[in-house]
């Protein structure tokens, strides 16, 4: 007789999303490309080979799970994509090589929880220039918000587009040492929300 071995990690975690979703000592198995080393995930990501793509698709499954089950959650990483999600990982496992895929990811949510999404909130076009996004409309009224508080704003928050907004971020763009384009892109989000 065959015996089918699987493997998971308990973890204990010291965080709101624990409290949710595990046992009562915040503990929860892990499996597929969560226990995955760093190592394997900087290799893979450097040769964008097959199993890195399905490690994306891991963490935006991890992502779909925390949005159904975190409490007040619609969308937990609003302003990132998974391949920003990614470059963070990246930076961290290069430091850290033998962690493991699924904790770091769990870090790194905790650290966006602020920035939730609480309810289902309508995504307003961007466009500047030759570039168009989409972003949440709770979502730029959030940067606005920001930008207002380090005086970088002076209107009331809006929640379509406009030509103040674009110009108050390309303000905060070169503050920030980063390109001035005025475009709402996930390192500049990125900058902004964690700048709080």
């Amino acid at each position: 007789m065959k015996h089918i071995i699987r493997s998971c990690i308990c973890i204990g975690l010291l965080s709101p999303l624990a409290a949710n979703a595990a046992d009562d000592l915040g503990r929860y198995a892990i499996h597929g490309a969560g226990l995955l080393n760093c190592k394997t995930f900087v290799a893979e990501r450097k040769k964008a080979s097959p199993a890195y793509m399905m490690m994306g698709g891991w963490m935006d499954g991890y992502l779909t799970a925390v949005n159904k089950l975190e409490k007040e959650t619609y969308e937990m990483t609003p302003y990132a994509s998974t391949e920003l999600l990614a470059a963070l990982i990246n930076k961290h496992c290069e430091s850290h090589p033998d962690d493991l895929l699924g904790p770091v990811m769990d870090a790194i949510v905790l650290r966006l929880r602020d920035d939730r999404l609480k309810n289902v909130s309508p995504m307003v076009t961007v466009r500047v220039g030759d570039y168009q996004t989409q972003v949440y409309a709770k979502t730029l009224m959030d940067m606005q918000t920001i930008l207002l508080e380090k005086k970088m704003f002076s209107k009331t928050p809006a929640s379509d587009w406009n030509a103040d907004i674009e110009a108050a971020l390309k303000k905060y763009q070169l503050s920030a040492n980063l390109k001035a384009t005025g475009f709402p892109d996930q390192k500049t989000l990125w900058h902004i929300f964690r700048s709080r």
